[in-house]
């Protein structure tokens, strides 16, 4: 009994019930259903597991964010814990009805990452980005009357503090859809439509997130994620947030209005590209900063194969009710951020679209210069 004690310990293994018991030398939980729960960090999963004893070997595998990851396995009278390792397996066994054991594998694989590198040192002085004059814009000065943000800034406050208050009012104004889309993708019409019942896709919070960070006096835009594979994924290859210039700071940095997030590092915003290279590099200190309970991950999860391409339009400015023409720079709208050595992508098979709209760049200078 003490050699099994000290194995338990060794191997980090907690089990609730009164009386520790092994079967084949394992630990044994008990259960009178098939029915199970578990949790990884933060977040419980339910469903998503049924004890098989038909299965020999029956094997959950846990992709490991974080080295270990935190883990709990919950049958409807029993539950084991443990640290599970990247590489590593851990076996128990599952006493159903007392009658039925079902051995039990949880094994820690790798969360796929990737380094991305981009050109850090040159700037093409013929591109530039036009970025809204907020004074001037009868736009959003509608939209200040109709939907005011005033009133949550405590002016006291640093820019990033506001900006986190203005992402948290923006999340709040519908449920997601990715199903459904606005009749018009303007601000005014999409917080209207919303305001009647309306649940509108990623876009729709970017679009209204850069328009109030520009009512507070930010300089904002929006940006497009793409995946490496953009042009072969079968589904959804793209996600669509936010990035606003940081006054106080003198950088930019990403926020997602429909997960209410800004990544930081140290107390410091991120950009899109900072994000991604901690997300792979310094995943234990990245911090999402939000006003709600955001699970990191379950964000990192579903973003980070999105943090691979990055574009915005080269003309920010809400030309909506002028005859002002959008700037183009060589007859292109937009510029693309391409890490070294990659292929500029042309196509978009799942939405049948070309890319031909794109200015490429691989230099975070261009993609990142200080807004005028």
């Amino acid at each position: 009994m003490k050699k099994l004690f000290l194995v338990l310990i060794l191997t980090g293994l907690f089990i609730s019930c009164k009386e520790s018991k092994t079967y084949n030398n394992h630990p044994v939980i008990n259960a009178s259903t098939v029915n199970t729960s578990f949790k990884i960090a933060e977040n419980w999963y339910n469903g998503r597991w049924s004890i098989a004893p038909q299965v020999k070997h029956d094997t959950l595998k846990i992709q490991c964010l974080s080295n270990p990851e935190k883990f709990v396995f919950k049958t409807d009278m029993d539950s084991i814990s443990f640290d599970v390792f990247e590489g590593k397996s851990y076996d128990f066994y599952v006493h159903l009805n007392d009658s039925i054991y079902a051995h039990t594998i949880i094994k820690g694989t790798s969360f796929s990452r990737e380094e991305i590198k981009h050109n850090i040192t040159s700037k093409n002085d013929s591109l530039f980005i036009l970025y809204e004059n907020n004074k001037e814009n009868q736009y959003l000065t509608k939209l200040a009357s109709k939907y005011p943000i005033q009133n949550l800034i405590d002016q006291k406050s640093n820019d990033t503090e506001k900006i986190v208050k203005i992402l948290d009012w923006t999340n709040a104004r519908w449920k997601h859809s990715g199903n459904n889309s606005p009749s018009k993708s303007d601000p005014i019409t999409i917080l209207d439509e919303a305001k009647a019942g309306g649940r509108f896709p990623c876009f729709a919070y970017a679009i209204v997130l850069k328009a109030q960070l520009e009512n507070a006096g930010f300089k904002a835009r929006t940006i497009y994620l793409k995946t490496k594979d953009v042009e072969t994924r079968k589904s959804s290859p793209g996600h669509v947030a936010t990035e606003v210039f940081i006054n106080d700071i003198q950088k930019w940095a990403f926020v997602d209005g429909q997960f209410n997030v800004m990544p930081t590092l140290n107390n410091i915003p991120l950009n899109a590209v900072e994000f991604q290279n901690a997300l792979t590099n310094n995943y234990e200190n990245l911090e999402l900063t939000s006003l709600k309970e955001v699970s990191k991950r379950s964000y990192t999860e579903f973003v980070y194969d999105y943090l691979y391409y990055l574009d915005t339009s080269l003309d920010h400015r809400n030309l909506i009710g002028t005859d002002i023409n959008q700037q183009k720079i060589n007859d292109k709208t937009t510029l693309m951020l391409v890490p070294t050595e990659a292929p500029n992508p042309r196509k978009i098979d799942f939405w049948s679209s070309k890319i031909n709209y794109c200015i490429y760049t691989n230099s975070l200078k261009d993609f990142y210069a200080k807004p005028h």
